[in-house]
Protein backbone atom coordinates (compact mmCIF):
# COMPACT_ATOMS: atom_id res chain seq x y z
CA UNK A 1 0.00 0.00 0.00
CA UNK A 2 1.36 3.48 -0.90
CA UNK A 3 0.36 6.90 0.90
CA UNK A 4 -0.27 9.60 -1.63
CA UNK A 5 2.21 11.74 -1.82
CA UNK A 6 1.83 14.43 -0.15
CA UNK A 7 3.02 18.89 -0.14
CA UNK A 8 5.11 19.93 2.87
CA UNK A 9 3.31 21.21 5.94
CA UNK A 10 3.61 24.63 6.29
CA UNK A 11 2.63 26.50 9.25
CA UNK A 12 3.25 26.75 13.19
CA UNK A 13 0.93 26.51 16.30
CA UNK A 14 -0.40 29.86 18.50
CA UNK A 15 1.73 29.96 21.94
CA UNK A 16 5.19 29.12 20.19
CA UNK A 17 8.45 31.18 21.28
CA UNK A 18 8.52 33.16 17.92
CA UNK A 19 11.78 34.00 16.21
CA UNK A 20 14.78 31.75 15.75
CA UNK A 21 15.12 29.35 13.40
CA UNK A 22 16.09 25.70 13.33
CA UNK A 23 18.55 24.82 15.93
CA UNK A 24 16.99 27.43 17.92
CA UNK A 25 13.64 28.31 19.49
CA UNK A 26 10.59 27.38 17.40
CA UNK A 27 9.46 29.65 14.45
CA UNK A 28 5.61 30.67 14.08
CA UNK A 29 5.12 29.47 11.04
CA UNK A 30 6.81 27.88 7.80
CA UNK A 31 8.14 24.03 9.52
CA UNK A 32 9.94 22.52 6.90
CA UNK A 33 9.43 18.77 6.45
CA UNK A 34 12.42 16.76 8.10
CA UNK A 35 13.61 19.74 9.60
CA UNK A 36 14.80 19.74 13.27
CA UNK A 37 12.89 22.79 15.27
CA UNK A 38 13.68 22.85 19.16
CA UNK A 39 12.56 24.28 22.32
CA UNK A 40 14.53 26.53 24.59
CA UNK A 41 17.87 24.85 25.37
CA UNK A 42 17.22 21.87 22.98
CA UNK A 43 15.14 20.66 25.75
CA UNK A 44 12.46 19.30 23.28
CA UNK A 45 12.96 18.53 19.60
CA UNK A 46 10.39 18.60 16.71
CA UNK A 47 11.04 17.08 13.55
CA UNK A 48 8.47 18.38 11.41
CA UNK A 49 6.74 16.29 8.97
CA UNK A 50 4.18 16.14 6.27
CA UNK A 51 2.49 12.28 6.53
CA UNK A 52 -0.69 12.02 8.94
CA UNK A 53 1.16 10.56 11.78
CA UNK A 54 2.61 11.98 14.45
CA UNK A 55 5.30 9.96 16.85
CA UNK A 56 5.77 11.51 20.26
CA UNK A 57 9.05 9.98 22.86
CA UNK A 58 8.14 11.86 26.04
CA UNK A 59 10.53 9.59 28.25
CA UNK A 60 13.04 8.82 26.05
CA UNK A 61 15.40 11.86 27.02
CA UNK A 62 18.72 11.37 28.98
CA UNK A 63 20.12 15.25 29.79
CA UNK A 64 19.99 16.21 33.76
CA UNK A 65 20.32 20.06 33.08
CA UNK A 66 21.12 21.84 36.69
CA UNK A 67 19.09 24.53 36.08
CA UNK A 68 16.04 21.82 37.14
CA UNK A 69 15.76 20.45 39.93
CA UNK A 70 15.13 16.77 40.00
CA UNK A 71 11.35 16.03 40.28
CA UNK A 72 10.13 14.66 44.01
CA UNK A 73 7.96 11.43 42.80
CA UNK A 74 8.24 7.94 42.54
CA UNK A 75 7.88 7.51 38.63
CA UNK A 76 11.20 9.19 36.81
CA UNK A 77 13.16 6.03 34.96
CA UNK A 78 13.91 6.72 31.90
CA UNK A 79 12.10 5.19 29.12
CA UNK A 80 15.29 3.26 27.20
CA UNK A 81 15.98 3.97 23.57
CA UNK A 82 12.50 5.03 22.81
CA UNK A 83 13.98 8.72 21.58
CA UNK A 84 16.12 6.64 19.56
CA UNK A 85 13.53 4.20 18.42
CA UNK A 86 11.71 7.31 17.07
CA UNK A 87 14.35 8.37 15.26
CA UNK A 88 14.37 4.98 13.85
CA UNK A 89 10.67 5.16 12.48
CA UNK A 90 11.55 8.72 11.11
CA UNK A 91 14.09 7.29 9.11
CA UNK A 92 11.96 4.70 8.03
CA UNK A 93 9.12 5.98 7.14
CA UNK A 94 11.37 8.10 4.70
CA UNK A 95 12.62 4.76 3.24
CA UNK A 96 9.62 3.80 2.38
CA UNK A 97 7.38 6.47 1.68
CA UNK A 98 9.77 9.76 0.78
CA UNK A 99 8.03 11.49 3.62
CA UNK A 100 8.19 12.38 7.17
CA UNK A 101 6.19 11.75 9.87
CA UNK A 102 6.00 14.48 12.94
CA UNK A 103 8.29 13.26 15.85
CA UNK A 104 8.09 15.66 19.26
CA UNK A 105 10.69 14.32 21.56
CA UNK A 106 11.37 15.36 25.35
CA UNK A 107 15.45 15.38 25.61
CA UNK A 108 15.06 15.73 28.86
CA UNK A 109 15.55 13.15 31.30
CA UNK A 110 12.23 12.11 32.83
CA UNK A 111 13.57 12.69 36.31
CA UNK A 112 13.61 16.20 35.59
CA UNK A 113 10.48 16.49 33.57
CA UNK A 114 7.66 14.40 32.42
CA UNK A 115 6.08 14.90 29.41
CA UNK A 116 3.17 12.78 29.83
CA UNK A 117 1.83 13.73 32.92
CA UNK A 118 -0.42 17.27 33.45
CA UNK A 119 1.90 20.23 34.14
CA UNK A 120 1.63 19.99 38.17
CA UNK A 121 3.01 16.94 38.33
CA UNK A 122 5.29 17.33 34.99
CA UNK A 123 7.14 20.42 36.65
CA UNK A 124 6.64 20.17 39.76
CA UNK A 125 6.22 24.21 39.84
CA UNK A 126 9.77 24.69 38.14
CA UNK A 127 9.64 27.53 35.59
CA UNK A 128 11.85 25.61 33.47
CA UNK A 129 11.05 22.38 32.82
CA UNK A 130 7.17 24.09 32.72
CA UNK A 131 8.47 26.00 29.50
CA UNK A 132 9.77 22.88 27.82
CA UNK A 133 6.36 21.12 28.81
CA UNK A 134 4.49 23.77 26.77
CA UNK A 135 7.18 23.59 24.17
CA UNK A 136 6.73 19.60 24.16
CA UNK A 137 2.58 19.92 23.24
CA UNK A 138 2.77 22.76 21.88
CA UNK A 139 5.28 20.66 18.89
CA UNK A 140 2.37 18.60 18.96
CA UNK A 141 -0.03 21.02 18.52
CA UNK A 142 1.55 22.29 15.42
CA UNK A 143 1.50 18.70 13.73
CA UNK A 144 -1.97 17.53 14.52
CA UNK A 145 -2.94 21.20 13.09
CA UNK A 146 -0.85 20.63 9.98
CA UNK A 147 -2.39 16.86 9.71
CA UNK A 148 -6.01 18.06 9.84
CA UNK A 149 -5.57 21.35 7.38
CA UNK A 150 -3.25 19.20 5.06
CA UNK A 151 -5.06 15.20 5.47
CA UNK A 152 -8.31 16.18 6.93
CA UNK A 153 -7.27 13.19 9.91
CA UNK A 154 -4.30 11.04 11.56
CA UNK A 155 -2.76 9.51 14.53
CA UNK A 156 -0.51 9.95 16.84
CA UNK A 157 1.31 7.06 18.74
CA UNK A 158 2.41 7.85 21.86
CA UNK A 159 6.06 6.09 22.42
CA UNK A 160 7.28 4.11 25.34
CA UNK A 161 8.95 1.10 27.16
CA UNK A 162 7.99 -1.16 29.49
CA UNK A 163 9.69 -3.40 31.60
CA UNK A 164 6.79 -6.17 31.80
CA UNK A 165 7.97 -9.86 32.11
CA UNK A 166 5.93 -10.74 28.67
CA UNK A 167 7.79 -9.81 25.90
CA UNK A 168 5.01 -8.23 23.69
CA UNK A 169 3.74 -4.38 22.61
CA UNK A 170 0.84 -3.08 24.57
CA UNK A 171 -1.50 -0.71 22.91
CA UNK A 172 -3.54 1.62 24.85
CA UNK A 173 -6.59 3.17 23.93
CA UNK A 174 -7.62 4.25 27.60
CA UNK A 175 -9.39 1.18 27.98
CA UNK A 176 -8.79 -0.93 31.15
CA UNK A 177 -7.43 -4.80 30.93
CA UNK A 178 -10.68 -5.37 32.81
CA UNK A 179 -12.80 -3.61 29.84
CA UNK A 180 -10.65 -5.31 27.13
CA UNK A 181 -11.74 -8.86 29.10
CA UNK A 182 -15.19 -8.02 27.69
CA UNK A 183 -16.64 -10.28 24.63
CA UNK A 184 -17.00 -8.34 21.66
CA UNK A 185 -20.94 -8.05 21.96
CA UNK A 186 -20.37 -5.84 24.84
CA UNK A 187 -17.80 -3.84 23.61
CA UNK A 188 -19.42 -3.07 20.47
CA UNK A 189 -22.24 -0.86 21.90
CA UNK A 190 -21.67 2.22 20.68
CA UNK A 191 -21.55 4.07 24.28
CA UNK A 192 -17.97 2.56 24.38
CA UNK A 193 -16.77 4.37 21.43
CA UNK A 194 -16.82 7.53 24.49
CA UNK A 195 -14.25 6.12 26.17
CA UNK A 196 -11.69 5.57 23.64
CA UNK A 197 -8.77 7.58 22.31
CA UNK A 198 -9.60 6.36 18.68
CA UNK A 199 -13.26 7.77 19.27
CA UNK A 200 -12.88 9.60 15.96
CA UNK A 201 -12.22 5.96 13.96
CA UNK A 202 -15.66 5.50 15.07
CA UNK A 203 -17.94 8.15 13.51
CA UNK A 204 -18.49 5.92 10.20
CA UNK A 205 -21.70 4.26 10.23
CA UNK A 206 -21.31 0.31 10.94
CA UNK A 207 -17.96 0.53 12.36
CA UNK A 208 -17.12 -1.77 15.47
CA UNK A 209 -14.88 -1.11 18.00
CA UNK A 210 -14.02 -4.72 18.68
CA UNK A 211 -12.80 -4.54 14.91
CA UNK A 212 -10.48 -1.66 15.31
CA UNK A 213 -9.08 -2.96 18.69
CA UNK A 214 -8.16 -7.09 17.87
CA UNK A 215 -9.40 -7.50 14.59
CA UNK A 216 -7.73 -8.17 11.31
CA UNK A 217 -6.75 -4.58 10.65
CA UNK A 218 -6.47 -3.48 14.17
CA UNK A 219 -2.55 -2.53 14.85
CA UNK A 220 -2.76 -5.72 17.32
CA UNK A 221 -3.19 -7.57 14.73
CA UNK A 222 -1.29 -5.82 11.63
CA UNK A 223 2.00 -5.74 14.60
CA UNK A 224 1.63 -9.85 15.32
CA UNK A 225 1.42 -10.66 11.75
CA UNK A 226 4.87 -8.88 11.08
CA UNK A 227 6.47 -11.13 14.14
CA UNK A 228 5.78 -8.29 17.08
CA UNK A 229 3.01 -10.27 19.46
CA UNK A 230 0.74 -7.55 20.54
CA UNK A 231 -2.50 -6.80 23.45
CA UNK A 232 -4.85 -6.32 22.23
CA UNK A 233 -5.24 -8.37 19.42
CA UNK A 234 -6.90 -11.29 18.10
CA UNK A 235 -4.38 -13.80 19.27
CA UNK A 236 -4.32 -11.92 23.05
CA UNK A 237 -7.17 -10.07 23.36
CA UNK A 238 -6.92 -8.47 26.37
CA UNK A 239 -4.28 -8.64 29.30
CA UNK A 240 -6.08 -11.42 31.20
CA UNK A 241 -4.68 -9.74 35.03
CA UNK A 242 -1.44 -9.58 33.42
CA UNK A 243 0.45 -6.14 34.09
CA UNK A 244 -1.02 -3.50 30.93
CA UNK A 245 -0.63 0.04 30.44
CA UNK A 246 -3.88 1.49 28.57
CA UNK A 247 -2.57 5.22 27.70
CA UNK A 248 -1.56 8.61 29.94
CA UNK A 249 -2.01 11.89 29.48
CA UNK A 250 -0.98 12.31 26.16
CA UNK A 251 -3.30 9.44 24.79
CA UNK A 252 -6.46 11.45 26.42
CA UNK A 253 -5.50 15.04 26.02
CA UNK A 254 -3.99 14.43 22.10
CA UNK A 255 -6.22 11.86 21.04
CA UNK A 256 -9.69 11.78 19.86
CA UNK A 257 -11.91 11.05 22.78
CA UNK A 258 -12.92 14.34 23.41
CA UNK A 259 -13.53 15.42 20.02
CA UNK A 260 -11.11 16.33 16.79
CA UNK A 261 -9.87 13.89 13.82
CA UNK A 262 -6.77 12.81 15.14
CA UNK A 263 -6.71 9.53 16.99
CA UNK A 264 -3.88 8.21 19.58
CA UNK A 265 -2.71 4.85 20.87
CA UNK A 266 -0.39 4.47 23.52
CA UNK A 267 2.40 2.54 22.21
CA UNK A 268 4.54 0.57 25.16
CA UNK A 269 6.96 -1.07 23.50
CA UNK A 270 9.08 -4.09 25.19
CA UNK A 271 12.92 -4.60 25.10
CA UNK A 272 14.22 -7.72 23.99
CA UNK A 273 14.27 -7.48 20.18
CA UNK A 274 12.47 -4.10 19.80
CA UNK A 275 14.21 -1.17 21.74
CA UNK A 276 17.54 -3.37 22.81
CA UNK A 277 19.95 -2.76 19.84
CA UNK A 278 20.08 -0.88 16.73
CA UNK A 279 19.87 -3.47 14.24
CA UNK A 280 16.49 -4.62 16.36
CA UNK A 281 14.99 -0.72 16.56
CA UNK A 282 15.61 -0.91 12.60
CA UNK A 283 13.95 -3.65 12.29
CA UNK A 284 10.91 -3.13 14.48
CA UNK A 285 10.69 0.04 12.92
CA UNK A 286 10.20 -1.39 9.42
CA UNK A 287 7.26 -3.23 10.65
CA UNK A 288 5.82 -0.11 12.63
CA UNK A 289 5.68 1.92 8.93
CA UNK A 290 4.03 -1.27 7.64
CA UNK A 291 1.70 -2.02 10.00
CA UNK A 292 0.54 1.64 10.88
CA UNK A 293 0.11 2.76 6.75
CA UNK A 294 -2.37 -0.36 6.70
CA UNK A 295 -4.07 0.87 10.14
CA UNK A 296 -4.01 4.30 7.93
CA UNK A 297 -5.59 2.79 4.82
CA UNK A 298 -8.22 0.51 6.81
CA UNK A 299 -9.87 3.17 9.36
CA UNK A 300 -8.68 6.42 7.50
CA UNK A 301 -8.88 5.98 3.88
CA UNK A 302 -5.43 6.94 3.67
CA UNK A 303 -3.37 5.16 0.93
CA UNK A 304 -4.46 3.09 -1.28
Amino acid sequence: MALPLLAGCGGGAAGLPTGGQPGGTPPPTGYVAGQSYFGRNQYVEYIAGDLPVIVTAPHGGSLRPAEIPDRAVADTLRDANTQELARAIDTAFVVATGHHPHVVMCRVHRVKLDCNRELAVAAMGDPEAAQAWNEFHSFIAAAKAAIVREQGSGLLIDLHGHGHTLQRLELGYLLSGAALGNPDSVLDRPEWFDSVSVRALGATPGRRLSAILRGPSSLGDLFAGRGYPAVPSGPDPAPAGTPYFNGGYNTVTHGSRTGGSVSAVQLEANFSNVRDTPGARAAFAGAFVGAVRSFLGAWLGLGT
